[in-house]
C-alpha cells in the first residue's frame, strides 16, 4: 500500500470514531471482552479467543469466569456502590492441552448517563512471551524473579491440576517440602545479596535433577515445594537425587560452602486429599527429618520412612555382596517330589544370600531388588556355575543326586541381548559345560510371556539345542497370551499352591488340564502347609515342591538328607549322565 493510500485510510477511520474503535477492538493483540453488569460476555475479539482457546461464536452469553481460573477472590458483580471503576486481577487461562498460563486482566467500568456501570471492558494481557517459555520481563506475577521457578500462585494452580489428574487416573502423586538447612546462619555470614545468589544456584541444581514432568516451585525464603507423579519409592529416588545434586560445594565470595536440605514427603491420597493437607503434611514431615540432622528426608507416615530406609540399606548391601558372591551367597537345593509315590524326582537350585544381621535369606527376599539394581544376570550366572560344579561332583562320586534333574530360576534380564558381559546365556553355558545339559531346566518368570519372549525366541531355541529344558514360573499370577504359551518350547509350567485354594481351585484345575493338552507338564511350588498339600493333592499333579515336603538346604546337607529318602529318576527324563 502506498503512503498516500495509507494516509487516506487513517483519515477515513479518524472521521468515523466508531469504525476506528471497532478496528482497534478487532485488531488488538491483547484479548478484549465487553461484559454486562452480571459478568456475561456481550462481545469478544479474536485475540481473547486465541488466549482462551475457544471459538468466537462460543463466547456470547457465557459468564466470563468460564474461561479462566481466578488466583484471588473475584470482584463482586452487581454491587455498584462498592465496586471500583477499574482494577487488575491475575488469572490463569487453561489451554486445550490442560496446561495453564498466566494472564493479567484489566477491568474498566463503562458507566451510563446515570453514572451506573452497565458494561465492563476487560483487557487480557498474556504474561508469557512468544517463545512460550519465559515470562515477560515486565510481569513476574507467577514466577519468582530470584530463582526463575514458579511461585506460590502458579504452584497452587499446578497442584490443583495435578491432584485432579491423579484422582481421574488413579495414579500416585507426591509433594515434597524442601527447606535449606541452617540458611539463616548462612545468610548472616555471607550477606543477603550473596545469600540470594546462593538460592538461585541451589534452585538451578535442584531443577537440573528433576524429570521433565515434575514441578519445582519456591514458596519464599529458603522453602521450596515439588510436585511429582509416582509412588513413595519414586519420591524417595527423586529426593535422594536432589540431595546428591547439592553435594558439590557452592562457590561464595571468600571460598566454598556446603549446603544441605531437609525434605518432607506427603503422598496423595494416603496422607491428604487436598492442597493444604498435602503441604501441611509435607512441612511437618520436613521438620521431623530436620530433627534427625541435616540432609535427611522423612515421610508423613514414619513407618514408610523406616521401610524405605531398610529397602535402601538392603540395596546397598546387595550391591556390595554381588561383587564378591563367593563370600556372601550359596546355592541351596529344595527337593521336588512325585506326590503319588513320595519319591524325590528333582531339585530346584535356589540362591540364598547371607545378609548382614539377618542371616541366610531366600531369593524371594532380594530377587526384586537384584533386578532393580541390574544384578539379576550376574547373580544367576554365579548360581549356574555353582550348580554345574555340584552336579559334576555328585556324578563323579556316583551319588544318586547326580541323576536328578535340577531346575534353576533365572531373571528376565537373561532374555535381553545387552547382558553385562556381552555373552548370551547359551554361549555362557557352552563355555562352562560343553557336555549335554539334559539335566538342567531353566525357569523363566511368567511376566516374560510378552514381547520379551518374542525377542528372545532365537535364544530359547539355542538353549533347547543344548539339551536345556524350559519351564515358566508363577503361571496364573497375571495375564498371559495362550497362543504365545503354546508356541514356546516349554517342558513344564509351575504355579503356586495358593492358586489351588478355595475360590481359585477351579482355575488351577483348568490350568492343569490346559497345560496337559499343550503337552506341558504342570507342577506346583510353595506347597508350604498341610492345607496347601491337601488342595494340591486334589489336582493329581505329577510334581510338587515346598516346605511341607522339605526345606531348601545347602549341597553339603543333601548327603545326610539323602540317607532318609527314596530317589527316583523322573520317568520321562533321559539319563543326564555322559
Amino acid at each position: 500500500m502506498s503512503h498516500h493510500h495509507h494516509h487516506e485510510r487513517i483519515r477515513s477511520l479518524a472521521g468515523h470514531p466508531a469504525r476506528l474503535i471497532q478496528h482497534a477492538f478487532d485488531q488488538s493483540h491483547n484479548g478484549m471482552v465487553i461484559t454486562d453488569a452480571t459478568g456475561h460476555i456481550v462481545l469478544a475479539n479474536e485475540a481473547f479467543c486465541r488466549i482462551a482457546g475457544c471459538e468466537r461464536r462460543e463466547t456470547a452469553g457465557w459468564p466470563i469466569e468460564h474461561f479462566f481460573v481466578s488466583l484471588r477472590t473475584p470482584m463482586p458483580m452487581g454491587l455498584a456502590d462498592a465496586m471500583p471503576r477499574a482494577w487488575q486481577q491475575e488469572v490463569l487461562c487453561r489451554r486445550a492441552d490442560g496446561e495453564s498460563h498466566p494472564i493479567l486482566m484489566t477491568v474498566d467500568a463503562l458507566p451510563t448517563r446515570d453514572d451506573q456501570a452497565a458494561l465492563f471492558l476487560r483487557t487480557f494481557v498474556n504474561l508469557i512471551t512468544s517463545d512460550g517459555d519465559r515470562p515477560s520481563t515486565h510481569h513476574w506475577v507467577h514466577v519468582d524473579p530470584m530463582t526463575g521457578l514458579p511461585n506460590w500462585l502458579l504452584l497452587r494452580d499446578r497442584l490443583s491440576h495435578a491432584l485432579a489428574h491423579a484422582e481421574r487416573s488413579s495414579h500416585g502423586l507426591a509433594l515434597l517440602f524442601i527447606d535449606v538447612d541452617r540458611f539463616k546462619a548462612v545468610n548472616d555470614a555471607v550477606g543477603h545479596i550473596e545469600g540470594d545468589r546462593l538460592l538461585g544456584d541451589l534452585a538451578r541444581r535442584m531443577q537440573g535433577a528433576l524429570r521433565n514432568r515434575d514441578t519445582l516451585a519456591r514458596l519464599g525464603g529458603d522453602e521450596f515445594v515439588m510436585i511429582l507423579d509416582g509412588s513413595a519409592e519414586a519420591a524417595q529416588v527423586v529426593a535422594e537425587r536432589l540431595q546428591e545434586a547439592l553435594e558439590p560445594p557452592f562457590a561464595v565470595e571468600n571460598g566454598q560452602l556446603l549446603l544441605t536440605v531437609s525434605i518432607g514427603i506427603a503422598l496423595f491420597p494416603f496422607d491428604a486429599e487436598d492442597e493444604e493437607g498435602l503441604i501441611n503434611g509435607a512441612r511437618g514431615a520436613m521438620l521431623t527429618a530436620r530433627q534427625k540432622g541435616p540432609g535427611r528426608l522423612a515421610f508423613v507416615d514414619h513407618r514408610l520412612t523406616t521401610q524405605l530406609k531398610e529397602k535402601l540399606r538392603l540395596e546397598c548391601q546387595l550391591s556390595e555382596a554381588a561383587h564378591a558372591p563367593e563370600r556372601h551367597f550359596a546355592v541351596y537345593y529344595q527337593p521336588e517330589f512325585d506326590p503319588r509315590s513320595g519319591d524325590c524326582i528333582g531339585l530346584e537350585a535356589r540362591l540364598h544370600w547371607h545378609q548382614p544381621r539377618h542371616g541366610w535369606r531366600s531369593p524371594e527376599a532380594f530377587r526384586d531388588a537384584a533386578n532393580r539394581l541390574g544384578l539379576g544376570v550376574r547373580l544367576d550366572r554365579w548360581a549356574l556355575l555353582q550348580t554345574i560344579t555340584d552336579h559334576h561332583r555328585w556324578q563323579a562320586s556316583a551319588s544318586p543326586l547326580g541323576e536328578l534333574p535340577i531346575t534353576l530360576p533365572i531373571s528376565e534380564s537373561h532374555l535381553a541381548h545387552n547382558t553385562f558381559d556381552g555373552r548370551p546365556l547359551d554361549r555362557f553355558l557352552r563355555q562352562h559345560d560343553p557336555a549335554p545339559l539334559a539335566w538342567l531346566t531353566l525357569a523363566i518368570p511368567s511376566q516374560c510371556l510378552g514381547q520379551e519372549i518374542e525377542d528372545a525366541a532365537h535364544l530359547l531355541k539355542r538353549l533347547v539345542a543344548l539339551g536345556v529344558r524350559l519351564t515358566v514360573d508363577d503361571l496364573g499370577e497375571g495375564a498371559f497370551d495362550l497362543t504365545r504359551l503354546s508356541r514356546l518350547p516349554l517342558h513344564r509350567a509351575r504355579f503356586r499352591a495358593s492358586l489351588a485354594h478355595e475360590v481359585q481351585r477351579p482355575l488351577a484345575a483348568a490350568l492343569g488340564r490346559l497345560l496337559e493338552a499343550l503337552d506341558i507338564e504342570p507342577a506346583a511350588t510353595h506347597v508350604d502347609t498341610l492345607e496347601s498339600a491337601l488342595a494340591i493333592e486334589a489336582l493329581s499333579l505329577p510334581r510338587v515342591q515346598g516346605e511341607y515336603y522339605s526345606l531348601a538346604m545347602p549341597a553339603r546337607a543333601l548327603d545326610d538328607w539323602l540317607a532318609t529318602q527314596r530317589i527316583s529318576q523322573d520317568d520321562d527324563e533321559e539319563s543326564p549322565s555322559g
